[in-house]
């Protein structure tokens, strides 16, 4: 991958949970802009400090809607300040003054759309969100493979969580010392160590026999 890339190859995929389909003459896929704030936190820092953005320009048009020129600044080759002033990138967004299309009833919301118009698009200049202003997000193989995607991803997440509840009880099984100690641990933990066989069985086993176990030490105990 080349090192002009790397950002791109970060940012561009959008996760499913932050878009939804709308019809704006034609089918398009929204992404949530709060989603967007904070994968460029992730990837620069927070906001104000590491990146930031400063509305150059507000003009109004004769069809009443608003259009906000938004700079995007971040911090890096050169000073907060520089990147302020004089953003390198810069995207025109746009908003209707009117949320009907009788123009009676007034959005007051409508600066803030167009703010966050521009900063999308800005911030698209840099990959995010690449694979939905590519267009792939109209290829259903492509949102199927990112669904499969999530899903390995998010039981990869489930099963370090079950290791964790494992490794805790695990140790606090080995910390009994007595009847009583290890009859108030089974209580205490029974909760969790559902939670860990929802999502791993063999680890419950393993946790089950080290019970037992230690249960032995204890020749009195019925299980």
């Amino acid at each position: 991958m080349k090192e002009n890339m790397l950002l791109w190859e970060q940012v561009q995929k959008t996760e499913l949970k932050y878009t939804k389909p709308v019809k704006f003459g034609r089918a398009i896929t929204a992404i949530d802009p709060h989603s967007q704030v904070m994968k460029a936190t992730e990837a620069f820092g927070p906001a104000g400090k590491g990146w930031g953005w400063k509305v150059m320009r507000v003009e109004y048009t004769t069809t009443n809607v608003v259009a906000i020129l938004v700079g995007l600044w971040v911090d890096g080759h050169h000073s907060r300040d520089d990147h302020y002033e004089s953003p390198g990138i810069q995207q025109w967004g746009q908003a209707s003054l009117y949320i009907d299309a009788a123009e009676s009833k007034k959005d007051n919301d409508a600066f803030k759309k167009a703010t966050t118009d521009g900063l999308t698009k800005c911030l698209s200049y840099l990959g995010f969100n690449a694979d939905v202003f590519l267009g792939k997000f109209d290829d259903s193989k492509y949102v199927q493979q990112l669904k499969k995607e999530e899903v390995k991803e998010s039981s990869s997440d489930e099963q370090k969580v079950a290791q964790a509840k494992y490794d805790s009880i695990l140790k606090n099984i080995q910390a009994c010392d007595s009847l009583e100690s290890i009859n108030k641990l089974r209580e205490k933990v029974k909760p969790e160590f559902n939670k860990i066989k929802d999502v791993d069985t063999v680890l419950a086993r393993q946790l089950y026999s080290e019970l037992q176990k230690k249960l032995s030490e204890f020749p009195d105990t019925n299980p």
